[in-house]
């Protein structure tokens, strides 16, 4: 997510971070610079690497120059080919009140990795927040839903996790009230595994289903696709929730973020159950059916195959018909063995470095694109026609 080379475990005591100004043919990606402007975290992050603040107190003598800097965000050393970058072996040029600063401060290596996982930690909870939002989005589409009450919890669900993020530093430095949220989290994550529980059981429910008929078919496709939105989006939930724990229990100390998942994980192996048992009730009701998913289109049967007798004689695309407007869209989405894509193997943005740049009075750490958070947007599926 950040961009950096890991690392393997090894002590140290101290950590020197020096303030590089880079050339002008220096090439940055604009669209993964994000600005860090709340003041509590620029403060902590000037009193770590005073040479940052020495730049943005330079003025006119920096204007039009860049600057960088690379934390470490856990208390490990780099490889040898990044070792020069890590300990911040750069001599700064042209900041005459930086220079008076003799070159690079020993910073004591609780600071230096306390605010780089202190950033790092607040970009990795807003992207958690963007990703709640979408998933609201998605469950507020959702209409002609019965379960109106199932809908509303998994709102309220989302909603409440939003609203603990609204103060993402307090939530890092408030021990008091991170220990408080950590509770509320566990207790969302349950009742989330409740609801999805019930998503679960429902799907496979319909998959015991035995269907001859091809407008009850459609009709069940129709009941299924709601309840398959909200396992997926409930998966997402548990999957942000279990992030969110990773990130705020970093600061008691090491709690791997397998441990964080722990029910995630459980109940992505439940999903991928009912979800396989949905494919195969959807692969043998279509080739009962004699339905093609591929061209989007099915066998003409009873009357309707008698009136097209003489034309398929001619054409024999004639003995076929095309399905339901939006019908295939929504075979194909249940279908997909991609559709619960919440992986757990990305990698740990805690275990690489942290680029911080300073430029015209402002500082920004390199991250990911404001455009690319990891997920894709989820895809818009047809709705289910009034008349129906």
């Amino acid at each position: 997510m950040f961009g950096r080379k890991s690392r393997k475990l090894k002590k140290q005591k101290n950590v020197s971070v020096k303030v590089e100004q880079l050339s002008p043919d220096k090439a940055i990606d604009e669209s993964k610079l994000v600005e860090i402007k709340d003041e509590i975290i620029l403060a902590r992050l000037n009193q770590a690497v005073p040479e940052i603040a020495c730049v943005l107190s330079a003025g006119s003598q920096a204007v039009g120059s860049i600057y960088q800097a690379i934390l470490p965000t856990s208390n490990m050393p780099v490889s040898r080919d990044t070792k020069k970058a890590f300990l911040g072996l750069f001599q700064k040029k042209g900041v005459a009140a930086a220079s008076a600063a003799g070159g690079a401060l020993t910073q004591a290596s609780s600071l230096v990795f306390g605010v780089a996982a202190l950033i790092v930690g607040q970009k990795y909870m807003s992207d958690i927040a963007k990703g709640l939002n979408r998933l609201n989005d998605g469950i507020r589409r959702i209409t002609s839903f019965q379960q109106n009450e199932y809908k509303s919890k998994v709102e309220a669900l989302i909603t409440r996790i939003t609203v603990l993020l609204t103060h993402k530093t307090e939530l890092q430095l408030n021990n008091d009230l991170c220990d408080r949220t950590l509770i509320e989290l566990s207790s969302i994550e349950g009742e989330c595994a409740q609801l999805l529980g019930q998503a679960n059981e429902t799907l496979e429910g319909y998959s015991r289903v035995k269907i001859t008929d091809f407008k009850k078919y459609c009709d069940t496709v129709w009941e299924i696709q709601p309840w398959a939105e909200c396992q997926n989006r409930l998966l997402g939930v548990l999957y942000y929730v279990s992030d969110l724990k990773y990130v705020l229990n970093r600061s008691r100390g090491q709690v791997s973020r397998s441990y964080c998942r722990s029910l995630f994980n459980t109940y992505f192996e439940r999903a991928q159950k009912a979800k396989g048992a949905l494919k195969a009730w959807h692969e043998l009701e279509t080739k009962t059916l004699k339905i093609d998913i591929v061209e989007f289109k099915r066998k003409r049967g009873g009357v309707d195959a008698f009136f097209h007798a003489l034309p398929s004689l001619v054409k024999k695309e004639k003995q076929y018909c095309d399905l339901p407007e939006g019908m295939g869209e929504l075979i194909c989405e249940q279908i997909k063995d991609n559709a619960l894509d919440y992986s757990a193997l990305e990698e740990d943005p805690f275990d690489h470095d942290l680029e911080i740049y300073v430029r015209e009075g402002k500082v920004f750490m390199l991250a990911d694109s404001a455009d690319d958070d990891g997920e894709k947007p989820q895809e818009e599926l047809p709705q289910e026609p009034v008349s129906a």
